[in-house]
């Protein structure tokens, strides 16, 4: 991926992306979240810290109301992966930020989180 295409992932524009769908539906970052029974849950949220295909216009999302349909359950601390997370802090494992930088191997970094155990709630 070219620096442009990085950048223009998030801006709404270039590289034939639709405005909002890298916004919307892409993983921005994985948030802990205290599920009863369940040690590693995440809630995989987007750019707009809501969960992924929801739109901050759309109002206030709790996110303890959506874990339970969208949360995601790993076998083992997600945090300790290697070579996935752009940052880290205070339980919320980002996969990008701002910087066009973050997000020239967002999905290399992706792809090796994707491939590790988990369940998803459907």
């Amino acid at each position: 991926m070219t620096q442009d295409q990085a950048a223009a992932l998030t801006c709404g524009h270039g590289m034939g992306s639709t405005p909002t769908f890298f916004k919307i539906w892409m993983p921005y970052l994985y948030q802990h979240i205290g599920v009863a029974g369940r040690k590693h849950a995440y809630l995989p949220l987007n750019r707009d810290y809501v969960p992924l295909g929801f739109r901050r216009q759309d109002g206030f999302v709790n996110y303890d109301e959506t874990a339970l349909r969208h949360a995601v359950y790993f076998s083992r601390d997600p945090s300790a992966l290697k070579d996935v997370w752009w940052n880290q802090r205070d339980g919320s494992l980002w996969l990008y930020d701002d910087s066009t930088r973050s997000r020239l191997d967002y999905f290399e970094r992706l792809e090796r989180l994707l491939t590790r155990k988990m369940e998803m709630v459907a």
